[in-house]
């Protein structure tokens, strides 16, 4: 029997409507550990978390939040565009419990997956959980390291590293640089101290410790983040957390200044919102980069602030038809800062944002809302109007 095409499209609408409502406020338990314990060659027998480790507050978000910063992380990665958004949302929630607080895995669902599908999803949501943590160190802006790096031209001293083994991101806020390798793992079923060390001691020797030393201006801090989902059956999911600190090695001369974390963050975005040239031209990676256009944004207001929507939804006649995903935007303040900097060679995101508020707490658990003025959510179009801006 064949579905009116219009039968279908209610019926994705219904479904999608149900996940994103369903995405609840959740938690998870976060270990600082001790660097020296993760340096020494190996733990004293008997060893317990508590013993190497020092628990801190939960770390606490939205479902929807973790959406949005997994989505955002694949937009950073520009190598490996995987099922961004909607595709994430509903494989996502076959697999963890979002309505579980702390957050917690269904169970039986790390037996559910094969091992690429596993990896896959692990990998993504460390990523997610990672960036999370980084907001509450007050970190705004993330730029995937492996990217950037693989976009040097060859002969640069970036090009002489871009094969070896680096960690996954840089944030930043408005005046430093901090280096974060993310881990995820759906199958450490209990807090084990030499499991969880074996993966921490790796990625910091590794991934973080070297390009500690490589970028310049050299990172503030390094972080290793592994975050460990489980199913009610088990140990709550908890993080875990090595921070070394910066040594006095010579550095390479491998440029990662405030501003290009800044850029490479909206840059992302931009992408995610379907504004690949606009991205290109923030970048300013090649010289025959496109002049930039005028596009039309649809304004909503939320919470008091004003968000920008790239106008590319379905119309009958006045009304706006749902576009069967989640609406990405950005706050309207920075989307005229980047065009200002577009435009002109003389503007600095960093600059212009330097008085940029943090976002208050969203008010609905569907609506996402990041400290640089990303926004992730369903969005009642009921009212809005058209701005248009040249990117």
């Amino acid at each position: 029997m064949l579905h009116h095409p219009k039968i279908g499209v209610r019926m994705l609408f219904k479904a999608l409507l149900e996940l994103v409502l369903s995405l609840r406020d959740t938690s998870i338990e976060v270990h600082e550990w001790n660097q020296s314990d993760v340096r020494s060659p190996r733990l004293a027998n008997g060893s317990t978390l508590d013993m190497v480790s020092t628990k801190h507050r939960d770390l606490s978000f939205s479902g929807c939040q973790l959406a949005h910063a997994v989505v955002k992380a694949d937009y950073l990665d520009t190598r490996n565009l995987t099922m961004p958004g909607i595709g994430f949302l509903f494989q996502a929630s076959g697999i963890i419990d979002f309505g579980s607080c702390p957050l917690a895995l269904k169970l039986g669902a790390g037996r559910a997956l094969n091992d690429f599908s596993l990896t896959g999803i692990t990998g993504r949501v460390g990523q997610g959980l990672a960036m999370l943590y980084a907001h509450r160190m007050g970190l705004k802006f993330a730029a995937h390291l492996k990217s950037y790096v693989s976009s040097l031209p060859s002969g640069s001293v970036g090009a002489a590293h871009q094969n070896e083994r680096m960690a996954d991101f840089l944030f930043s806020n408005d005046h430093e640089t901090v280096l974060i390798e993310a881990k995820g793992s759906f199958t450490l079923l209990e807090n084990n101290p030499s499991d969880i060390k074996k993966v921490l001691k790796k990625a910091l020797e590794k991934q973080v410790d070297p390009w500690m030393r490589y970028l310049q201006p050299a990172p503030s801090n390094g972080y290793v983040i592994y975050s460990c989902l489980r199913d009610n059956a088990s140990e709550p999911s908890a993080m875990f957390i090595v921070d070394p600190e910066g040594d006095d090695t010579e550095p390479s001369e491998l440029p990662m200044t405030v501003e290009q974390v800044i850029r490479e963050n909206y840059a992302a975005w931009l992408r995610a919102m379907g504004l690949s040239d606009s991205a290109g031209r923030l970048l300013r990676r090649t010289s025959d980069v496109s002049p930039p256009v005028e596009y039309s944004f649809l304004v909503v207001e939320i919470g008091g602030r004003k968000f920008a929507f790239v106008d590319h939804y379905l119309r009958i006649g006045n009304s706006l038809v749902w576009c069967f995903e989640p609406c990405l935007g950005l706050d309207f303040q920075v989307l005229r800062a980047i065009s200002s900097v577009i435009q002109s060679s003389q503007e600095s995101l960093q600059d212009l944002l330097g008085n940029f508020p943090d976002p208050s707490e969203a008010s609905r658990t569907y609506v996402s809302v990041f400290p640089d003025g990303s926004i992730f959510s369903l969005i009642d179009w009921d009212r809005y109007y058209v701005e248009r801006i040249v990117l």
